[in-house]
C-alpha cells in the first residue's frame, strides 16, 4: 500500500471549501466520528471526478474507498483515481491530500481501509454510510471488522450538498443548457429545410461538439462523443445490432412522421454537468386553429387548443416553483406547489403531473418531488431548499412535456438560460 501526499488546487476551490464545510457541518448534526460514501455519483460530486464508464460499472479492481473524519483529513483507499482522478490531471480537491493505492480488488481494498480506521483512532464511535448506497457485503465486512463502531445512515448529506450549486456549477450549467438550445435549433432548421432525421441527428451533434459540449441526447440518451450516429464506437456489435432493431428505435427514427410538431427530451454535457430539458416546437407550416391533431396518448385536439395548453403549461412551469422558498424541506416545498395547483380551476384541469428534481452529475438528483408519488425521505432527515439550489422544473400536460432548469434566489426562482417559445419561427 502506497501513500500519495502532496496538496492540489483545482481551480474548484469554491466548491471545494464548501463541500468539506457542509459535510463536517453534517457530520456534526448526526454525530458523526467519520463518513463514507458509496454511490458512484456521490463520490464523483465530492471528488471533482466524473468518468461515465468506469463508475457505471462495478469492477473489482477498481474498487475504492473514500473516508472523511471530522477531525483528520479525508483520506482515499484502493482505485482512486477511477474515484477521485489524478493529482497530475488538476481533478483532486484540495482537502484530498491521502491516496493509499492499490489494485488488489475489493477485498483487500475493505481490509486497507479498516486497518487505516484503526490507525487512525477511529476503531470505536459513530461513522455514517449510505444505506441506500452502500453494498451489504461491504457493510457487513465493516461491521465484522470494527465491532465497537455504530454505523449510522447518512443518505441526506450528500444531496443536501449537491442541492446547492456554487456560483460556477450554476454557469456550467448554464453553459450545457445553451449548447443544448444550440444543438437543437441547428436540428429544427435542418428539419424545415427538408433534411430527414438522420441528417439533422448529425448536424445536431456537430453544432454541439462545436460549442464545446458533448451531446448525450436521442431517444435512449445513449452517450456518445463521436461518428455518426446515437450510439458509441466501443458499443458491443450484439447489443447495438439488437437496439437498431428493435421497435422503440424505429418509433423514433420515424419522427417527426407526418405530425406538425415535435416534443423530445435531450441532454447536453459540458464539463461533467448535464443540461435536461424537454423541447418542444413546431417545423411544419403554421396550420389553421381549426385544424385538428393527434398527439401522444390518444389526444385529438385543434392546433388552437394546443397552443393555448402549451402557453398554460409553461405559465405554471414558471409559477408553480416560486411557491417553494428558501428554507423549505422537500415535505414541505410538495404540499406548497399541490396547493397552488388547486388554487385556480384551469391550472387544475391542463396539468396532469410534474417532476421536480435536481440536476447535476446525474440528470435526475434528490430532492425529487413527483406529482403523484410523495417525496422520498432518507432515514436522517429531510432536504432543504437553498439559495443556490437548482433544480428542473418538469410538467406535463394531456399534449406537452416541458422542462428546464431554475436556480433559486432570495427572491425566487430564474431560468438558468432564456426560457424558449414554442412558435419562434
Amino acid at each position: 500500500m502506497k501513500e500519495i501526499g502532496g496538496e492540489q488546487n483545482t481551480g474548484w476551490r469554491e466548491k471545494d471549501d464548501r463541500t468539506i464545510v457542509e459535510m463536517r457541518q453534517g457530520m456534526e448534526e448526526l454525530r458523526l466520528d467519520a463518513f463514507i460514501p458509496t454511490k458512484p455519483a456521490h463520490c464523483a460530486y465530492l471528488t471533482n471526478y466524473y468518468d461515465k464508464i468506469h463508475l457505471s460499472i462495478p469492477w473489482e479492481e477498481m474498487q475504492a474507498i473514500l473516508v472523511v473524519p471530522l477531525e483528520s483529513d479525508a483520506f482515499v483507499v484502493g482505485a482512486h483515481e477511477h474515484w477521485a482522478g489524478l493529482p497530475d490531471m488538476g481533478v483532486a480537491p484540495w482537502w484530498l491530500r491521502e491516496r493509499h493505492g492499490t489494485w488488489a480488488g475489493g477485498y483487500v481494498c475493505l481490509t486497507d481501509t479498516v486497518n487505516l480506521l484503526k490507525k487512525k483512532g477511529l476503531a470505536s464511535g459513530r461513522i455514517g454510510v449510505e444505506t441506500r448506497w452502500m453494498p451489504v457485503a461491504m457493510y457487513d465486512c465493516l461491521r465484522a471488522a470494527l465491532p465497537n463502531v455504530e454505523f449510522v445512515s447518512a443518505d441526506r448529506l450528500v444531496p443536501q450538498i449537491r442541492l446547492v450549486k456554487t456560483t460556477r456549477e450554476q454557469q456550467l450549467l448554464a453553459r450545457a443548457v445553451r449548447a443544448g438550445w444550440g444543438a437543437m435549433e441547428a436540428y429544427m432548421e435542418a428539419l424545415r429545410n427538408g433534411a430527414d432525421c438522420r441528417e439533422a441527428e448529425l448536424l445536431r451533434a456537430k453544432r454541439c461538439l462545436e460549442d464545446g459540449a458533448e451531446w448525450v441526447g436521442g431517444p435512449y440518451h445513449i452517450a456518445w462523443t463521436g461518428g455518426s450516429n446515437e450510439t458509441p464506437d466501443w458499443w458491443d456489435p450484439a447489443a447495438r445490432q439488437s437496439f437498431l432493431a428493435s421497435p422503440g428505435y424505429r418509433y423514433w427514427q420515424s419522427k417527426p412522421g407526418p405530425t406538425p410538431y415535435l416534443v423530445t427530451h435531450f441532454e447536453t454535457l459540458f464539463q461533467y454537468y448535464f443540461a435536461d430539458l424537454a423541447w418542444c416546437d413546431l417545423y411544419a407550416t403554421e396550420m389553421d386553429d381549426r385544424q385538428k391533431i393527434e398527439f401522444g396518448y390518444g389526444q385529438v385536439v385543434t392546433w388552437a387548443e394546443a397552443r393555448h395548453d402549451y402557453e398554460v403549461l409553461r405559465q405554471i412551469q414558471r409559477e408553480a416553483i416560486q411557491v417553494i422558498r428558501p428554507g423549505m424541506d422537500q415535505f414541505q416545498a410538495k404540499a406548497a406547489v399541490d396547493a397552488f395547483l388547486k388554487s385556480d380551476a384551469e391550472i387544475a384541469n391542463r396539468q396532469r403531473g410534474y417532476f421536480l428534481h435536481g440536476i447535476g452529475l446525474e440528470v435526475h438528483e434528490e430532492p425529487i418531488l413527483n406529482g403523484s408519488i410523495a417525496a422520498v425521505v432518507p432515514p436522517d432527515g429531510p432536504i432543504y431548499y437553498r439559495p443556490g439550489a437548482v433544480i428542473s422544473s418538469e410538467w406535463f400536460s394531456k399534449c406537452w412535456t416541458v422542462e428546464d432548469p431554475f436556480v433559486l434566489g432570495e427572491r425566487g426562482w430564474t431560468p438558468l438560460a432564456e426560457l424558449r417559445g414554442l412558435f419562434k419561427r
